[in-house]
């Protein structure tokens, strides 16, 4: 069901070393091409590493448990490196950290034939492992961990871009989804999470249009994986790219500077933010930080229209499909 309705591109048939290779760029260089979903879709399988089991003994009695692991998408310019964190821990409670515990890396995308290792990793105090991806072509990447010891499993996302590739911006609680008790609701399994009316279709719109679309959120890293699985099967949009907070602090009491600041590394590696979508007085805050105009910023639920910014009424979003998104959005111009 994954994204099945997006329009396939001609994968190119480049080498390995190709991939890796440096690329000189320069902001006058070729038409920026539209996300490559194909490359993260369709990927061969992988040859998983042997289950080694785990170092210390107390960490193979907390892989029992349910694993909340995740890989932080990336956006990346064209010809220069990056790193990717993933976190892995256990418990839908207590999230207990996964510590000093070996976990593989790969890589899978545009133009590649086949996986790639990345290496082996050794997560630290706080489960954390950072994998270095090599400066990399014009496309979309997915970078899978894996976990020595249980073989358990979390994908990150890394889009490659030319300068001025256009992005669209969505917070997802309580501008998706129709509240913010639906995060609850959804984690613990009571039930999905309700979508707001027509969100799924207004994302996918500007996906039909070239604009690639950036999910920001203030949920805790723990969520990505519900996150995700949530975008792809209730929304049917791509679950990428996805930024969650790294703590619950972070999603509490510093939202707006974190969203701010993620927003702003995109725009430096090249990403032109065409419109961006909230509900709270803390997306207003962090999209006026990150540079967006309030005439591009669109505000739906008890904020719509506060401080300037554009409101879509109604608690939905038929009539701003109808009356804003479908006859004034231009193709962004990728190919």
């Amino acid at each position: 069901m994954k994204n099945k309705h997006h329009l396939l591109k001609t994968l190119g048939l480049v080498s390995a070393m190709t991939v890796f290779s440096s690329l000189p760029i320069t902001a006058n260089s070729a038409e920026n091409s539209c996300t490559d979903y194909a490359a993260v879709d369709y990927a061969p399988e992988l040859n998983y590493p042997s289950r080694s089991g785990f170092r210390y003994f107390w960490n193979k009695w907390l892989a029992k448990d349910t694993p909340f692991h995740m890989g932080h998408d990336q956006i990346v310019q064209e010809g220069q490196a990056t790193t990717i964190i993933g976190k892995f821990d256990y418990g839908p409670v207590f999230h207990k950290d996964l510590e000093h515990e070996y976990v593989n890396a790969y890589l899978y995308g545009t133009g590649m034939n086949d996986w790639l290792s990345l290496g082996r990793h050794k997560t630290n105090s706080d489960g954390k492992i950072t994998v270095s991806i090599p400066a990399l072509s014009e496309g979309q990447y997915q970078v899978k961990m894996v976990v020595r010891g249980d073989l358990s499993e979390t994908t990150a996302y890394v889009t490659v871009i030319k300068p001025g590739a256009k992005a669209v911006i969505f917070d997802i609680d309580e501008t998706l989804t129709a509240s913010n008790l639906e995060q609850v609701l959804d984690y613990t399994g009571v039930e999905a999470a309700d979508a707001r009316g027509g969100a799924s279709e207004l994302v996918n719109h500007y996906i039909a249009k070239g604009y690639h679309p950036i999910f920001v959120t203030g949920r805790s890293y723990w969520y990505a994986k519900g996150s995700r699985s949530w975008l792809s099967n209730y929304l049917n949009v791509p679950d990428f790219t996805l930024r969650t907070t790294m703590s619950n602090e972070t999603g509490l009491f510093n939202v707006a500077e974190y969203k701010a600041a993620a927003l702003s590394n995109f725009k430096a590696q090249g990403i032109d933010i065409f419109r961006a979508y909230g509900n709270a007085s803390t997306d207003i805050e962090a999209y006026e930080a990150a540079g967006i105009p309030k005439s591009d910023t669109y505000i739906v639920g008890k904020n719509a229209g506060a401080s300037g910014t554009q409101a879509i009424s109604n608690g939905h979003y038929w009539d701003h499909l109808n009356e804003v998104a479908y006859p004034n959005t231009p193709h962004s111009g990728c190919l």
